[in-house]
């Protein structure tokens, strides 16, 4: 078991979340945990333990049925979540516990459902099942976990001080001998009841195998000689006529050959006028192809002039079409022109005086500026005079609001003088009584849902205690295989001493010991149950006497309706009372309201008239400082209708101005696009005229030319027996009739001369020798017969050999069951005598004495070496520990004549090697080793000597050994280590720093 990462929250003085990193902190193998006495150094242990086990044995009681110690005050939630491995499987758990509060206001404390985490998977998810699957990957409960494995305060030297009984008991269960004991014992006794019912089985198999006697063998062997005897008789016989009915029917074959070729030649006869068609076509295809390459150059030729022809008469298109659009062109040229000039002269006339322009619109502008000015000044004058008018109004309502109040506040005064206290005390009264009665028929109903729970429980009980005690039967069924599971060749049994084990058991019953287990665990906690719910019921009485004993039921019910009338009564006169004065507080509130809205109203219309005020004084600066910009421009007339007469004018003239101008700059471009594509067409032309004399000339050879090439063709097509050229086209084929005929007229050939070659080689072959068909059809009947007689001889063959086989194979199984039958019987003697060796609990203490003087002789080791040979620990015959101290003579003591440092040091070496011995479920070992004791008994040699013993173990046994402790010489000895801050009440809780 290691841990890899730990999360505490509310737990004792840990408030908030605090994380520790196992691998980490565990990274060079010996660590130690810091602090102050009271820091919450122990209260990481706690968490381990309350992680897997679910309890807190020095703050709590089990099961978290106490969980109020344990819980951090500042918290309302209790949370703890472990990761950590198990051999290569990795495991991570949480359980939180939340205080909630009932209607009484009581604490109660509910835990929430445990969440357990195997390599990534949930495998539990209750509290039952995440304890059950605890049990089953560790195999210890939690009282071993503190004596072996991580050691809180006050557990340290337990294993030391055990008596010998309980010391033995604690080994059997860390160790699981348990399944050497009684269980072995049950399953020996299965396993021999077993082996009889296998030995019975077998003999009565041997029964069932019938008669496989040596004379039915003998006659069914001197039948199998005899049919064999014939059938090499019958297969003479057929060699024989085989050489005959292999030569007929060579020569039947090669008469139905010559038949077949005869047939074939006789049809390329008849086909010999078409070859000859077909060749005179391939010789008028061979002499026409001399000219097809000549043909395909003339007509080439007539193609290249026609393309010429074409390309001539575009060329001239295009040029006839460039000098009509170069005509319409300079047309255009011309008007453009003319426009360009106009436009420049209607400009010359047009003088504008841009400044003029600039000092009108600036005065206008200026003017509507003064104009508007002038506006607002007159309307905050208004708005001034206003404001003023509103704030005497509100100043003469004011001041009767004042007076309101104070009328209204004298008659407050009267009505709070009526005392409401005494009502109260009879509220009081009364929800006393109220409470008596709820708690009364609360206790009597509990009471009786305690019974009924009661009754539940005992069923419960009597139901498990019934299925729990057909387990324990069965349980003993399993013991011997589980001793096998251990022995191996070489190594001695530790039940007969043998090194050699024959025969292993290996069978094992259908038992389930968890489920044995559980049910024990299930009947612990039913009758922890019942005793709690008895406890209540006796409780839930007692409480109902102290209440029944005060007062009668019904007399508190007439004291009840007493105490409600005389309140009621208090009630009416004091509602009266109450209306009055909440509407007299209604008016006040009302008043006071009013008196504060109109305050806010008036300082709102100070404010605005303040702002008035300098907005005004604000305009007259302003009008100022318009009327000297108007003068500053000097215009003629500053009269506003002149100046934007003036200006319009002006603007005019501007318009029609940018106007021209855009339309000089837009003939301009046309120009200039016009003279562009006048060049562009002259460039054109130029081309055309070239291409239009090439191509004349390009004509004119290619004409000269087709006439030679025709002229010189016909006289060569006339020479060759031709009449024209379309004559010689209708002779050439194209070349896949070409190729079909020739291949056609090959084949003939190749046809006819190899069917003469086939017939010449048959004939040869036949030598002169005639087929009769009479002959052969009885040789045919002859063959089939003697196959017939030779396949149902084999079949009779085939029969007696697989019965001979049969018996064989019977009388070997029999032989074979009898081997085995004796071999059980030896298994069946070994399991006797085992059982009289198992009998009673020997060997199992036995074991468990083997364990324990192993321990102690690694502990004496260990103590040898930190007490430099003084100490080494011895048991004597009840078990219990005792020193002998080699400086004193040898003289033996009891472990509790030991100091406070020499106890330490004892339980420190046994500790460790019993830690080193331990393995989880009897197969994963340990890995991790902690250890909540002060080391303040030691001085600082021993202290050395100490840590040199845990660092040694740490790198040999690949432990990880953790220290938690307050003195200070340890931290300079120890380099990795978690320092641990106490909390500060009403600030922080624990701390927890990595160093």
């Amino acid at each position: 078991m290691r841990p890899i990462k730990l999360e505490i929250t509310g737990l004792q003085s840990f408030s908030k979340k605090q994380s520790i990193d196992f691998d980490e902190l565990t990274s060079l193998g010996l660590f130690g945990i810091f602090g102050e006495t009271g820091s919450g150094k122990s209260t990481i242990l706690d968490a381990i333990i309350l992680a897997i086990f679910d309890e807190i044995p020095r703050t709590m009681g089990r099961q978290g049925k106490n969980i109020k110690p344990c819980l951090n005050q500042d918290s309302d939630v209790l949370e703890v979540y472990l990761k950590f491995a198990l051999g290569k499987d990795i495991f991570e758990i949480t359980r939180v516990y939340k205080k909630k509060f009932n209607r009484k206001g009581e604490e109660k404390f509910d835990q929430m459902n445990p969440i357990l985490i195997l390599n990534g998977d949930i495998i539990a998810d209750t509290v039952k099942n995440v304890e059950t699957k605890i049990g089953e990957y560790f195999g210890i409960g939690v009282s071993d976990f503190t004596r072996s494995v991580v050691l809180p305060q006050g557990k340290f030297s337990d294993f030391l001080k055990l008596k010998g009984a309980e010391k033995m008991t604690m080994l059997e269960n860390i160790f699981d001998l348990e399944k050497y004991g009684t269980q072995i014992s049950e399953k020996l006794k299965f396993k021999n009841n077993l082996l009889k019912d296998k030995i019975s089985s077998l003999q009565n198999q041997i029964q069932g195998k019938g008669d496989i006697s040596v004379e039915v063998i003998n006659n069914l062997e001197n039948d199998y000689a005899e049919k064999i005897s014939s059938l090499d008789s019958i297969k003479t016989r057929k060699e024989s006529l085989e050489s005959i009915y292999e030569e007929t029917k060579v020569i039947k074959e090669l008469t139905q050959d010559i038949e077949k070729y005869n047939l074939s030649l006789n049809n390329l006869k008849l086909n010999e006028s078409t070859i000859k068609k077909y060749e005179s076509d391939i010789q008028n295809h061979e002499s026409a192809l001399l000219f097809k390459e000549r043909i395909e150059d003339i007509n080439r030729l007539k193609s290249d002039l026609e393309s010429k022809n074409t390309e001539l008469m575009k060329s001239k298109e295009i040029q006839t079409k460039l000098d009509i659009q170069n005509n319409s062109l300079k047309e255009e040229e011309n008007e453009r022109t003319y426009s360009l000039n106009r436009v420049s002269r209607e400009l010359d006339t047009l003088k504008i005086d841009y400044r003029e322009l600039d000092s009108l619109r600036i005065g206008i502008q200026l003017l509507n500026n003064l104009h508007y000015k002038e506006n607002q000044l007159k309307d905050s004058s208004i708005l001034l005079e206003e404001f003023e008018c509103q704030l005497n109004k509100n100043n003469n309502s004011l001041k009767d609001l004042k007076e309101t109040l104070m009328k209204n506040e004298k008659s407050k005064e009267q009505l709070e003088k009526i005392d409401s206290n005494q009502i109260e005390r009879k509220m009081e009264e009364i929800s006393n009584l109220k409470n008596d009665i709820e708690r009364s028929s609360a206790l009597n109903k509990r009471l009786q849902d305690l019974k009924t729970t009661e009754e539940n429980i005992k069923n419960s009980f009597n139901s498990i205690d019934i299925e729990l005690e057909n387990l324990e039967i069965l349980s003993r069924n399993n013991l011997a295989v589980e001793l096998a599971k251990h022995l191996s060749d070489g190594n001695s049994c530790p039940v007969c001493g043998s090194i050699h084990h024959p025969h292993i058991a290996t069978s094992q019953s259908d038992f389930d010991s968890n489920k044995l287990k559980t049910l024990r665990e299930d009947k612990a906690t039913i009758e922890r149950n019942l005793i709690a719910v008895q406890t209540q019921i006796v409780h839930i009485k007692d409480e109902l006497n102290s209440i029944q004993n005060l007062k009668d039921i019904e007399t508190l019910k007439n004291l009840l309706l007493e105490k409600i009338e005389e309140a009621n009564s208090l009630k009416d006169s004091f509602n009266k009372a109450s209306i009055e004065e909440r509407k007299l507080d209604e008016i006040i509130l009302t008043c006071k309201n009013n008196i504060t809205h109109i305050q806010g109203d008036n300082n709102k219309i100070l404010e605005s008239i303040s702002k008035v005020n300098d907005k005004i004084l604000d305009i007259k600066k302003q009008i100022l400082v318009e009327q000297e910009k108007i003068d500053t421009l000097h215009l003629e007339n500053k009269s506003l209708d002149y100046m934007e007469n003036r200006k319009y004018i002006l603007e005019q003239m501007d318009s029609q101005s940018r106007e021209l101008i855009n339309i000089k700059i837009t003939i301009d471009e046309d120009l200039k696009k016009i003279k562009d594509q006048l060049f562009e067409n002259l460039k054109k032309i130029q081309e055309s005229t070239l291409t239009i004399g090439r191509l004349e000339e390009n004509i004119s050879i290619l004409t000269i030319k087709l006439n030679l090439d025709e002229t010189s063709l016909n006289d060569e097509i006339k020479a060759q027996g031709f009449n024209s050229v379309n004559t010689i086209l209708t002779f050439i084929l194209d070349d896949v009739s070409a190729i079909e005929l020739k291949k056609n007229i090959e084949t003939h050939y190749n046809e006819e001369i190899r069917f003469k070659s086939l017939m010449d080689e048959a004939l040869f072959k036949l030598d002169g020798k005639t087929f009769s068909k009479e002959k052969w059809e009885n040789l045919q009947n002859d063959y089939s017969q003697i196959k017939e007689d030779e396949k149902k001889l084999n079949e009779q063959i085939t029969t007696i050999k697989t019965n001979l086989e049969r018996l064989k194979t019977l009388i070997k199984e029999a032989e074979e069951l009898l081997n085995r039958i004796s071999i059980l019987t030896k298994e069946q003697d070994d399991i006797v005598m085992l059982q009289k060796k198992m009998e009673g609990k020997k060997f199992v203490k036995f074991l468990a004495r083997k364990k324990l003087n192993y321990i102690v002789y690694q502990a004496s080791k260990r103590l040898q070496q930190i007490t430099r040979g003084r100490y080494t620990i011895t048991v004597d015959n009840n078990c219990d520990f005792n020193i002998v101290d080699a400086f004193n003579s040898n003289f033996t003591r009891e472990c509790s004549t030991l100091s406070g440092g020499e106890t330490f040091i004892v339980s420190l070496v046994l500790a460790l090697a019993l830690s080193s011995q331990l393995q989880l479920k009897g197969k994963i070992q340990l890995e991790f080793f902690f250890l909540d004791e002060g080391f303040g008994t030691l001085d600082s040699t021993l202290l050395d000597r100490v840590i040199e013993i845990l660092e040694e173990i740490k790198w040999k046994e690949k432990m990880k050994i953790g220290i938690i402790s307050h003195v200070e010489d340890l931290k300079i000895r120890i380099p990795r280590r978690l320092e641990v801050s106490a909390a500060v009440p009403g600030e922080k809780g624990s701390t927890i720093k990595l160093i």
